[in-house]
Order: C-alpha cells, then structure tokens, then sequence
C-alpha cells in the first residue's frame, strides 16, 4: 500500500500541437503529453510520447494505444470510441473528457476530478 501512495500519478493528455487536447479520437492524436501531479497539486510535463498507432484502423486499437500510456492513471481526452471507453475502465483508467488548451484545462481540474475513482 505504501508503495502506490509514494508513485506519481501520471496523466496522459493526447495532443499534435503541444497546446491543445487533440479534438478527435484519442488513438489518432500524434502525441501523448505526460504529466505527473506532485504534493503541491501542480502539474509537471514529464514525457512527450509518439503514438506509432496514429494512422492505423486496426482491430482492438485501444489495447495498441494503451501500451503506450499503460503507466498512466488518468487519460484526458476529447473523443474515446465507446469500445475503447470500457476497454480502459476495464483496466482500471480514469477517463476525463474535456477540450481546448491543455494548460487550462489542468489548472480547472477539481479535486474531485482527479481523486474521486
């Protein structure tokens, strides 16, 4: 139990500019944004990823792109197909649905959001 209180929470925010969350289905964004939370609730960039399933339509997409972000408990997206969105709670991913640019968007995420799973 100890062990997970001391891991950061990472966050994966999918994006092609660096700016804004990517506005359409998650598995097509470019990159995914990693940030990590620390004590003082602040959110540090800490990974910028390629996502090698950008342009591909493959069966179980989901599961592809979620090896790219499996360390991540929170994903922040515009768009995740309806498969996709069990396929994540399944592995136990909290899933935020929001738009626009990213550092906004971190800096209004209640408590709630966040820590409420």
């Amino acid at each position: 139990m100890d062990d997970d209180i001391k891991k950061p929470v990472l966050i994966a925010i999918p994006t092609n500019d660096g700016i804004t969350i990517f506005p359409e289905m998650l598995g097509m964004a470019k990159f995914f944004f990693i940030y990590r939370i620390n004590n003082d609730r602040e959110f540090i960039l800490t990974e910028k990823r390629g996502n090698p399933f950008e342009k591909t339509k493959q069966h179980l997409k989901t599961l592809d792109v979620y090896s790219v972000i499996d360390d991540c408990k929170i994903i922040i997206a515009a768009l995740i197909g309806k498969k996709g969105i069990q396929r994540f709670q399944n592995k136990r991913v909290l899933l935020l649905f929001k738009k626009g640019n990213i550092g906004n968007v971190l800096r209004h995420l209640t408590k709630d959001e966040l820590f409420n799973r």
